[in-house]
Formats: structure tokens, C-alpha cells, sequence
């Protein structure tokens, strides 16, 4: 009985696997981040505009991926990924040290640690590539539970920026945050 309770438990831990563009299960992340962007007003950009295809989705990963630094991670389970990471790192000669941070967690999967997962999973490959020293993203205020645990991984906040973004007509404050990794604090 207690080998059950342990097998239960490690089978709710999803894989987290590096994916590049030619990752065979794309048209399953696509669905996922769809369902990111349809539960979640926090995104900044639509979907159709993104990610109109998998296709879309492949070249993104090729591109970021391309970069030194640059990282796409997934939560994979089956039928659908849980969620998904992206260190995109900046391509300006000078900020090339840094990058920004996304993230998304399927609707039916929030709250139960996917993203506290990825993110520290994320933060430990980037530290030992050596390669990216900061790491950015940005939150709207008023989302307290990503900021909780963006703060918990280790990321200070660094500026409140008012009436940053505009969905339907309102405003909402942004906060960015930034965390040093590898040892460059």
C-alpha cells in the first residue's frame, strides 16, 4: 500500500524537458499555451497574433533557442503539457547577459506547483550554462500569486510601472522583477 501512495505521488510530477523545434509533441504545447492565453487575462499579447499555428510556435523556439542562454521548457504529461518556460535571452550586444523570462501553466493545473517546478528547474540550467546573468519578467500587480512565487524563486522587485498595460479599456500597473543567476549578484 505505501509503494501506491508513492507511485501516485511521483506519477503528478510531470517531465521537464528542453524543447527545441522539432520537439514531437509542438501541436500539444501550441494547445496549451492557447489554453494559457484563453484562461488568463496576465498576457500581454494575443494569441492569434503570437502563435496563429504550430508552425508559428516552431519558429519562435528555433529562434530563442538559437541564442546562447536561450531555454524553452515544458511540463509534459499526457494528453497536454502542464506548462511551459521561456528565457529568452536579449539579442542587443550589450544586454546579451540578460534575458526575459515567460511562463504559463495549463487552467486545470494552477496552484499545484508546476510553475515553482519550472521556474527553479529553468534557473539551475541557466546558472550552469553560465551564459545568462540576469534574468527579467514582467507581472501585472494585481496578479499577488505569480508575484509570491517569483519572489520565493529568489526575484526582487525592481519598479512598479503604472498604467503599464491596457485590456478592454483598463489600465493595470506592471511590476518588474529580476533574479541573478550563477553567481553574479
Amino acid at each position: 500500500m505505501g509503494s501506491d501512495a508513492a507511485s501516485a505521488a511521483t506519477a503528478t510530477v510531470p517531465a521537464l524537458v528542453a524543447v527545441d523545434a522539432t520537439w514531437a509533441r509542438l501541436p500539444a504545447l501550441h494547445a496549451l499555451i492557447r489554453d494559457v492565453y484563453a484562461t488568463s487575462d496576465a498576457m500581454s499579447e494575443d494569441f492569434e497574433d503570437k502563435f496563429p499555428s504550430p508552425s508559428a510556435l516552431a519558429a519562435e523556439i528555433a529562434a530563442v533557442t538559437a541564442r546562447p542562454g536561450g531555454l524553452v521548457l515544458a511540463a509534459d504529461a499526457e494528453p497536454l503539457p502542464l506548462g511551459y518556460l521561456v528565457i529568452e535571452p536579449r539579442p542587443q550586444a550589450r544586454l546579451r547577459h540578460t534575458a526575459d523570462l515567460t511562463m504559463g501553466v495549463a487552467s486545470t493545473a494552477r496552484g499545484r506547483g508546476i510553475g515553482r517546478l519550472l521556474v527553479a528547474e529553468a534557473l539551475t540550467r541557466i546558472a550552469a550554462a553560465g551564459i545568462v546573468e540576469i534574468v527579467y519578467l514582467m507581472v501585472r500587480a494585481d496578479n499577488l500569486k505569480a508575484q509570491e512565487l517569483y519572489r520565493h524563486a529568489g526575484f526582487e522587485r525592481v519598479a512598479t510601472l503604472r498604467r503599464d498595460t491596457r485590456i478592454d479599456g483598463r489600465y493595470h500597473d506592471g511590476v518588474l522583477m529580476r533574479r541573478f543567476v550563477g553567481g553574479y549578484d
